[in-house]
């Protein structure tokens, strides 16, 4: 019989793979990878050290730029690979529900299917001792219980069976899944990587104002 993955649900489901540089990738949260840097704009004119040159400023300023907007396609990804979450835990649910209506069909079919071999020994046993239109009687009612539990097995078996396709579905899904939310930590990373590096370059340099009006004229040409 075809199952769901369950490992591979409970990583997919619960726990997204959505998260920032620190995630494990099974049990953190979603994380906020589009959050704008806390220093959105380029450094500071009253900033400290030596002023930058303008090639400089305009390399802090271009790569601000880059990482708002890589921030802005994350912010994109994430509301997809959140709503492909959600379905594939709607669509666990469900599962789990059918496996637990199909634990009980099973055994209501089996409870009546012990019933119905016991009278048929029931009948066996006393044959001997009954009356030609008592026994068939008897007979006949047993191959009509017989007849009628038959349907009700066809049917177990066929959504059973039925299930099997909706499982392998549903773990190619849950693949995919995971490949893309996988990828998507690894660009969270690396976006947090540059805004880190772009503090460390940007934040706290002082700058010509001249310069950046400059260069945004520079920018606004293009």
């Amino acid at each position: 019989m075809n199952t769901l993955r369950t490992s591979l649900a409970v990583a997919a489901l619960l726990a997204c793979g959505l998260a920032s540089a620190q995630t494990s990738g099974q049990t953190s949260t979603p994380a906020k990878p589009a959050a704008k840097p806390a220093a959105a704009a380029p450094a500071a004119k009253g900033g400290k050290g030596k002023l930058m040159t303008r090639d400089e400023l305009r390399a802090c300023m271009t790569s601000n730029q880059q990482n708002e907007d890589a921030g802005a396609e994350l912010d994109k990804k994430k509301a997809v690979v959140l709503k492909e979450r959600d379905e594939l835990k709607a669509s666990k649910a469900e599962s789990d529900k059918f496996e637990a209506d199909m634990q009980a069909q099973g055994a209501a079919l089996k409870t009546e299917i012990d019933s119905v071999k016991a009278f048929g020994a029931e009948i066996e046993a006393g044959a001997a001792k009954m009356e030609k239109a008592e026994l068939k009687a008897k007979q006949e009612e047993y191959q009509a219980r017989a007849n009628a539990l038959q349907p009700k097995i066809d049917a177990f078996n066929k959504a059973r069976n039925d299930r099997i396709e909706v499982n392998k579905a549903f773990n190619v899904r849950v693949d995919a899944h995971q490949k893309i939310a996988d990828e998507f930590n690894e660009a969270v990373e690396d976006l947090n990587d540059k805004r880190n590096e772009w503090k460390f370059k940007c934040a706290s340099r002082s700058y010509d104002e001249a310069d950046e009006i400059a260069i945004k004229k520079e920018q606004n040409k293009k």
